[in-house]
C-alpha cells in the first residue's frame, strides 16, 4: 500500500496538476498574486485610491455558505472587446483592432511583485511571437492621472517591447469576473474566444501561455 501511494504521489507532480488544470481554463497554478481592489481604476467612485501601505486582502471564512462564483468567461465581452483604451504612449486602441490575431492580455500594476516577475517573460513572448500573428498587451489597473511617470519609467527599466495601455475600470471589472487578484493573463483566439486565463504568476506559466497560444491558432471548425 505504501509503495502504491508513493507512486501516485510521484505521478501527480506539481507540473502535471498544473497542466491538468490548464485544460479547463481559468488557471491558478500555485501562483503568487496581488489584490487589486484598492487600485484607482477599480475604486467604486473612479477616484484615486485612498488606502495607503499594502493592498487590502479580504479573507473569507471556510465555514458557512460560500457565495456563488460567476460563470467563467468563454469570450471577451463585446463592451470590453470594443472599448477605447488609452495607450501609455498617448495613442488609443481597441482589443478588437487585433481581432485577426491571438491576443495575450495581461492585467497588472507596477506595485505588484508577481506582476514584476512576469513582465520579463512577456517581453520574451513578444520577441518570440511578435511577428507570428500574436499581440501581447499589458493593461495596467493604475490611475493614469497619478501613475503615468511611474509606469513609463517602469516600462523603460524593464525594456517593455509590447503594447501598454491603461485599463478602464469597467474593462478591468469585466475581465476579472469577480476575482480582483493580479496579474491576470488571458490568451484570446482570433475573434475574441478566451482560450485560457491565468491568475497570479509562477515559473510554469510562461510555457503554459505558449501552449495556449498554439491552441488558439488551431482551427476549431467553428
Amino acid at each position: 500500500m505504501k509503495n502504491q501511494a508513493g507512486k501516485e504521489r510521484r505521478f501527480w507532480t506539481g507540473a502535471r496538476v498544473a497542466l491538468a488544470c490548464a485544460a479547463f481554463g481559468g488557471v491558478a497554478v500555485a501562483a503568487s498574486s496581488c489584490k487589486s481592489n484598492d487600485t484607482a481604476n477599480l475604486a467604486a467612485n473612479g477616484n484615486a485610491a485612498q488606502a495607503s501601505g499594502a493592498p487590502k486582502v479580504t479573507i473569507t471564512s471556510k465555514q458557512g455558505a460560500q457565495p456563488a462564483q460567476p460563470p467563467q468567461l468563454e469570450a471577451v465581452p463585446p463592451a470590453v472587446w470594443n472599448a477605447e483604451i488609452q495607450a501609455v504612449d498617448g495613442a488609443k486602441f481597441h482589443l478588437s483592432d487585433f481581432k485577426d490575431k491571438v491576443v495575450v492580455v495581461d492585467l497588472w500594476a507596477t506595485w505588484c511583485g508577481p506582476c514584476r516577475l512576469e513582465v520579463p517573460h512577456l517581453v520574451e513572448l513578444q520577441n518570440e511571437y511578435g511577428g507570428k500573428n500574436v499581440e501581447v498587451i499589458g493593461l495596467t489597473t493604475e490611475d493614469p492621472a497619478e501613475a503615468a511617470a511611474q509606469v513609463r519609467d517602469f516600462a523603460k527599466e524593464f525594456k517593455i517591447n509590447y503594447k501598454l495601455g491603461w485599463s478602464p475600470r469597467d474593462v478591468s471589472i469585466a475581465l476579472m469576473n469577480g476575482n480582483q487578484s493580479i496579474p491576470q493573463t488571458f490568451v484570446i483566439a482570433p475573434g475574441g474566444r478566451i482560450v485560457t486565463k491565468f491568475r497570479g504568476f509562477s515559473d510554469r506559466i510562461p510555457d503554459m501561455i505558449r501552449t495556449a497560444i498554439d491552441k488558439a491558432n488551431e482551427k476549431t471548425g467553428d
